[in-house]
């Protein structure tokens, strides 16, 4: 996981774009290394955005950011809501559609609370290490390589 020093301006990491699974970290490195100025170039660059369209607000965002352009706190809450609710709803449909199915019978998950990249999860009855790493890598696999997974006992 990045640590802090390397957060987006707005001082949050964030999955951006839910259905290539890109993190404000990857489009704001784009961003910064290659000069990215719209979001076509964005798109070529990471991919981001070329699904279902959902994130152009948040990517136009971070673009402005790139050029050093205020973004009100208005487009930034209502970008951060939709981030929160799409990624909680992208992260509970691959735990109970796809890593449940694969756990043994009566097992039960329940995602406690995302922020940011940050996704605590509770499993019942208690797993062993390995499996949970096995999740884990699972999770960062559908949802994004930058996600870190924590668990409430």
């Amino acid at each position: 996981m990045p640590s802090s020093s390397s957060e987006s301006p707005a001082g949050e990491l964030r999955l951006v774009c839910r259905c290539i699974g890109v993190s404000s970290l990857r489009i704001e490195e784009a961003i910064r290394s290659q000069g990215l100025s719209r979001l076509d170039q964005v798109q070529d660059a990471v991919q981001a955005g070329t699904g279902c369209g959902t994130c152009h607000p948040e990517i136009e965002e971070l673009l402005s950011e790139g050029r050093g352009e205020s973004v009100s706190n208005g487009v930034r809450a209502q970008n951060r809501a939709v981030c929160r609710a799409e990624t909680e709803r992208h992260i509970e449909g691959s735990l109970y559609s796809r890593i449940l199915p694969e756990l043994s019978a009566g097992t039960r998950i329940e995602l406690v609370w995302v922020e940011g990249l940050r996704v605590e999860l509770r499993v019942t009855p208690p797993l062993d290490p390995a499996l949970r790493q096995t999740i884990a890598a699972k999770l960062r696999k559908f949802i994004c390589p930058d996600l870190e997974v924590t668990w409430l006992e």
